[in-house]
């Protein structure tokens, strides 16, 4: 149980919860929603898989015992540390809080002080799914060493909060070397292209200001439906980033009244949403978008979709380590000669919860399961297993991320 402190990308980190989150709530059908409340340090310093396995035991539960409404994750940076004695801001040190809230269940006053005890299920044990009660007891504990407390507070039938705050080291830049060429991307060739950005929650608009602004997009804000429409018909954009749940007119009529307009009719739209229901994709293609991401937006797949639908070419830095491009080419190659078929989306999302919280045991567990289910998954479970008995915890997230839809 010690602490094993190092630089990584926060930002990453975070989306990459948020990812396994979202997939869980949408096989539940319930909402789930990632809200940034103020803005957060590029990388620090922490005990990464401590406080991935904290965040994912807290909002798995939350959707575990929620059966109506959703999960609220809200992540923000409380204050700067300050030094005692000279009473100085130091800069690289925050106070991050994490605060998980649902609409399920709830717990009763008098039964709030035993929720954190190993094996203990609180409430009306009939309305309870599977697990050992273990969850929560860990995650107290590991808040606990990491230097926070873990606190709650609920109301029977109406829902529960979770919270805790660390301090943690604010980094200028995680020391790993950086996994996905759009890390790198600096710009793309050809003329200007203009973005329109509507969505009505702003941090979700500066989320995609703050990855596309710097490599030459112009770009313009909508808070709604109708504010885009206004907006399109005056800024002729290149691309439509639209939120489809948003108040005054929804991105789906939005798309609807846009296509009616000739000078509208080819502008490129990507609907966004936190949900990732099929029925919502399909909804939105139908509306009129070209594509369709699911929130929280990942700049990988973001960046895709920009190169293929604007048919760009992008600019590359030049990296001081020549060999990281070609590296992960070379391993990309590597698996398609091995002609590897992964498995259904809902073996990917077990799959990539085990990586995620670095349980190597049940991902060997998984890769035999996958052997056994079905022949053409041989390729992709050895892969899976070798890795595992390697112990490379990096390699299995990176190897099992790219089939995630």
């Amino acid at each position: 149980m010690d602490i094993v402190p190092k630089e990584f990308d926060f930002l990453d980190f975070m989306q990459g919860i948020t990812a396994i989150c979202s997939i869980r709530a949408g096989q539940k059908n319930i909402a789930f929603n990632c809200e940034y409340l103020s803005s957060l340090p590029t990388a620090i310093s922490a005990d990464e898989k401590k406080l991935r396995q904290i965040l994912i035991n807290l909002i798995g539960n939350a959707v575990k015992f929620t059966e109506r409404g959703g999960v609220t994750f809200k992540i923000s940076a409380v204050d700067c540390v300050r030094d005692r004695e000279r009473n100085e801001v130091i800069t690289k040190n925050v106070k991050i809080r994490f605060q998980v809230e649902d609409t399920g269940i709830g717990i009763a006053a008098d039964e709030l002080p035993k929720i954190f005890a190993p094996f203990e299920q609180v409430g009306n044990t009939r309305r309870h799914t599977e697990g050992t009660g273990l969850g929560l007891a860990i995650s107290h504990q590991l808040v606990e060493i990491m230097g926070g407390e873990l606190k709650v507070e609920s109301t029977l039938d109406r829902g529960s909060i979770f919270w805790f705050e660390l301090e943690l080291l604010a980094v200028d830049t995680p020391k790993k070397n950086k996994k996905y060429s759009e890390k790198f991307i600096k710009g793309f060739k050809g003329t200007n292209k203009k973005l329109l950005v509507a969505d009505d929650k702003w941090e979700n608009r500066s989320v995609l200001i703050h990855l596309l602004q710097p490599l030459g997009f112009e770009i313009i804000e909508a808070v709604d439906g109708q504010d885009c429409l206004n907006k399109a018909l005056e800024f002729q954009p290149d691309c439509i980033l639209i939120d489809l749940v948003m108040p005054v007119m929804d991105g789906f009529e939005a798309m609807r009244q846009i296509r009616k307009f000739p000078q509208l009719q080819n502008v490129v739209a990507i609907g966004t949403s936190a949900s990732i229901m099929e029925t919502e994709k399909q909804g939105s293609l139908a509306a009129g978008c070209n594509a369709f991401l699911p929130k929280p937006i990942r700049a990988e797949e973001l960046l895709n979709c920009l190169q293929v639908h604007l048919e760009l070419e992008w600019i590359y830095e030049d990296l001081q380590d020549g060999n990281a491009e070609s590296e992960v080419s070379q391993n990309q190659s590597q698996i398609q000669e091995e002609k590897i078929i992964p498995p259904p989306p809902d073996e990917i999302a077990v799959l990539l919860e085990l990586a995620m919280m670095g349980d190597l045991g049940g991902i060997q567990k998984q890769a035999e399961k996958l052997s056994e289910m079905d022949a053409r998954y041989v390729s992709f479970a050895s892969h899976l297993n070798q890795l595992a008995k390697d112990f490379d915890e990096a390699k299995i997230l990176e190897f099992v991320e790219q089939y995630r839809n």
